[in-house]
């Protein structure tokens, strides 16, 4: 851990995933800046960023109410955390898509316009864009959805997940991989539940309900399961993140600062950084050219993440702390203090 308690594996995982969705965009989606090759090639492979992500999620939302001593009544506010810790950093990204887009529309001669109508704006409030048949104002959004549907689930079953009747977290589990083969559409969490069911059982590990001879049996089925209904690359990937958090130790200086502002890094690459491509691609430019404008676009959205990092989303996290759980009859601050890491 480091000094302010914060888990180093987890930062350099963030790190990792944020910089390789990050990565992913800036060379792939704007298909004239990038001719195939090598660098275009790796892009493709950032893209697992987001199924890291997941699987952190599915290991650190229950690690974090395991030691937060959560009960059911908790729920709402749980629910209220989690809106407080991320929703200021994801409001100011849409509102800077919605301005950087208005602007773009004035450079090009169109006028002061917007492709997005209110109800479409509206809808990212409760992350339900996709659910509804709208585009986002920042395509990366669509995981937020997930991962609040995430939320939405794990605050309800938390008590089956983290029960100590070996069971209880075998049924849970068994249903889980017959929703996950049920509803294989995308947009729904049923559909990438096998990558949180990595963390899941990273979790059950880590706390002491499961020793290494349930947990070994335990990751095969779910990487089976996650490579029949993703995809076996997705598969890979979901089983190295969970080997990771539960057996190595990752320490990099670089890693651990592209860790602690990976969201706000998450949010404001696309924006920011694809922007900045898509404008180079108004100029003929040399290979050596080309590789300056990737740098500089990459270094440009670093630069935007943290100083969303610390105007919007840092605030953001001290406004969710201050909900505390309750145990019993009255709160126990120190209960909440060990939980502060990784909430």
């Amino acid at each position: 851990m480091t000094r302010d308690g914060r888990i180093e594996t987890l930062d350099a995982l963030r790190g990792l995933a944020s910089l390789g969705v990050c990565w992913f965009h800036l060379t792939t989606v704007n298909h004239a800046f990038l001719s195939d090759g090598i660098v275009k090639s790796s892009g493709w492979y950032g893209a697992l960023g987001v199924q890291i992500f997941f699987v952190i999620s599915g290991f650190v939302i229950p690690f974090a109410l395991w030691r937060s001593e959560y009960k059911p009544r908790d729920y709402p506010r749980f629910l209220v955390k989690r809106i407080l810790r991320l929703d200021p950093p994801y409001l100011v990204a849409i509102a800077a898509g919605l301005l950087l887009t208005c602007l773009s529309a004035v450079i090009r001669g169109f006028g002061w316009r917007t492709p997005y109508s209110t109800v479409q704006l509206l809808l990212h409030l409760g992350y339900l864009n996709t659910l509804a048949g709208y585009e986002w104002v920042n395509p990366v959004f669509w995981t937020l959805a997930i991962e609040f549907q995430y939320y939405l689930l794990i605050g309800c079953i938390y008590h089956l997940v983290s029960s100590r009747k070996a069971w209880l977290r075998i049924a849970t589990g068994i249903g889980f991989a017959a929703l996950a083969f049920s509803f294989p559409q995308e947009q729904f969490i049923f559909h990438w539940l096998f990558l949180f069911v990595f963390g899941l059982l990273i979790f059950n590990y880590k706390v002491g309900l499961m020793d290494r001879r349930a947990l070994i049996p335990g990751l095969i089925l779910t990487s089976i399961g996650a490579a029949l209904t993703v995809n076996p690359i997705v598969a890979v990937a979901g089983l190295t993140t969970a080997l990771l958090i539960g057996f190595a130790t990752v320490k990099a200086r670089i890693l651990t600062f592209l860790g602690q502002i990976s969201y706000s890094l998450y949010l404001v690459h696309f924006p920011v950084g694809v922007r900045l491509i898509n404008f180079s691609t108004y100029y003929p430019l040399s290979a050596l050219e080309k590789a300056v404008a990737l740098g500089g676009s990459l270094a440009g959205s670093i630069l935007a993440a943290y100083l969303m990092y610390l105007v919007i989303e840092k605030p953001a996290q001290q406004w969710s702390k201050a909900v505390h759980f309750k145990t019993s009859n009255e709160y126990v601050p120190a209960v909440e203090e060990r939980a502060r890491v990784l909430s």
